[in-house]
């Protein structure tokens, strides 16, 4: 009985560095997957997605889309008296991409060849405009937003984001006031940050002359 328990134990000894060794592999080799992981996060919403297609679309940020409608607006602008005609009288995919190297320089590379088969199924869609400030208007906003979301919903936004820029007041204010609650008795509107009766200055604290406490 007594051998026994050395020769056991011994045998233990032997097979825990292997057991640990084996452990310490799976730990590393889980460690590596966490860390690429982190290292290759799921897409932001400022990152761009190929299309998903049918599904819930991929969200970007307002911005972006507001931003890239209205660069489309000024580049179709300025080539759209030469573009018109050769553009609207594409049928194919080709079509497109000639009349914009022919007819769309400098710009070419901005809607050729990522967004020939938007362009072709816009100039198609029976809500097209006739006029040509509304085409313009129409194309850069539906291509705002792609390839990431729909071409519908590209204008929704950019027509959502006009509509809040109209109903702003287009007065700024000049100059704001405090109402305060002076030791003299005064109770009511500032002046010049000062109580109106007895000119007591209103002391601002450290966040507010830096611009965190001010409304």
């Amino acid at each position: 009985m007594r051998e026994e328990v050395p020769v056991k134990l011994s045998a233990v000894l032997r097979e825990t560095p292997v057991k640990f060794r084996a452990d310490l592999q799976g730990i590393h080799a889980i460690m590596a997957k966490r860390k690429k992981a982190t290292n290759n996060p799921s897409k932001s919403l400022d990152t761009l997605s190929p299309e998903r297609g049918r599904g819930r679309p991929s969200k970007i940020p307002v911005s972006w889309v507001i931003g890239r409608a209205g660069n489309h607006r000024t580049r179709l602008t300025q080539v759209w008296p030469k573009l018109e005609a050769p553009l609207l009288a594409s049928r194919t995919g080709p079509d497109i991409a000639n009349a914009f190297e022919n007819y769309g320089q400098p710009y070419t590379s901005h809607f050729v060849p990522a967004l020939v088969g938007d362009i072709l199924a816009l100039i198609r869609d029976p809500r097209f405009p006739k006029r040509r400030e509304q085409r313009i208007n129409f194309l850069a906003d539906s291509l705002g937003g792609r390839p990431n979301i729909a071409l519908r919903t590209s204008r929704d936004i950019c027509e959502q984001e006009r509509a809040k820029q109209r109903r702003r007041s287009p007065h700024k204010i000049l100059h704001h006031e405090y109402y305060v609650e002076c030791s003299c008795g005064y109770k009511g509107p500032a002046r010049d940050n000062a109580c109106r009766k007895c000119n007591a200055e209103i002391a601002f604290s450290l966040d507010e002359l830096m611009g965190r406490g001010l409304l």
